[in-house]
């Protein structure tokens, strides 16, 4: 087996089955193999669609006892993959029917690479600032909140999310959104999967720490496209943002990566 994608699915409604077409309909001169690990949702969408999927054949489903989060859950799916390359993706994803073909295609003729991510492109069409610099504890909290507005802030933003490159080029890069990165199981396995101290968020940035320490490349390549559906946790004030409990897991999530690497 080539490839397995590897996609955390916790309430995510009608996503799924999109992911799931997608993939499907993607055109490879591989076999690959689509899983999904399911977060105790409780939405029969989502749910419904996994189970026949599964029953079907056309996935592999792992179902856990309680909600993970994402790092554990993606190092679950790993442990079940065949695959001498793991993509993990996420459920709000459509891959383009090219894009698996190009990444594993790219990597391999580019083993100084450990870790491969797609152009994102938001439903309204505009591309996602999917690549990044390692982040001081402040660019974190200034992109997050209204003090990213204020000039100084918002250059600092600007650098962490390197908005002067261009991202229809291929470049070096500190770190890539979690959303897809495709890269070998061996050296996934070699360095320990996704630090599970994590519950969500900054395990993507984390886990390209530990690639860019065994001295591999973490390389943004736009060639391979896949839309992403995501709604941006920021906006809509900061007391909008306090009551948001997937912004405390961020909050967590950044103090515990500060903690480990600086």
């Amino acid at each position: 087996m080539k490839l397995s994608t590897i996609t955390i699915n916790f309430n995510h409604k009608y996503f799924p089955k999109l992911c799931v077409e997608a993939l499907e309909a993607a055109k490879t001169d591989f076999k690959f193999e689509i899983i999904f690990v399911d977060n105790v949702s409780i939405d029969p969408i989502s749910r419904g669609f996994l189970d026949k999927a599964a029953a079907d054949n056309r996935i592999k489903l792992i179902k856990t006892h309680k909600n993970l989060g994402f790092a554990k859950g993606n190092n679950l799916g790993a442990k079940h993959a065949l695959g001498e390359y793991l993509l993990f993706l996420n459920p709000d994803t459509t891959v383009f029917p090219d894009a698996l073909q190009k990444m594993v295609d790219y990597m391999e003729k580019h083993p100084d690479i450990g870790a491969l991510g797609p152009k994102l492109i938001y439903a309204n069409g505009d591309i996602q600032d999917s690549f990044r610099r390692f982040p001081h504890f402040i660019d974190l909290v200034a992109k997050r909140t209204a003090l990213g507005k204020i000039k100084y802030f918002k250059n600092r933003v600007q650098k962490y999310v390197m908005t002067g490159l261009d991202p229809n080029v291929m470049h070096d890069v500190d770190w890539l959104v979690g959303a897809a990165v495709l890269m070998p199981k061996k050296l996934f396995e070699e360095i320990g999967g996704f630090d599970e101290r994590y519950f969500l968020f900054m395990e993507d940035a984390d886990l390209c720490q530990k690639i860019h320490a065994k001295g591999l490349r973490v390389v943004y390549y736009p060639d391979a496209q896949i839309n992403h559906y995501h709604k941006r946790l920021s906006g809509g004030g900061v007391s909008h943002l306090l009551l948001k409990k997937v912004f405390w897991h961020h909050i967590a999530s950044m103090v515990k990566y500060f903690w480990k690497w600086k």
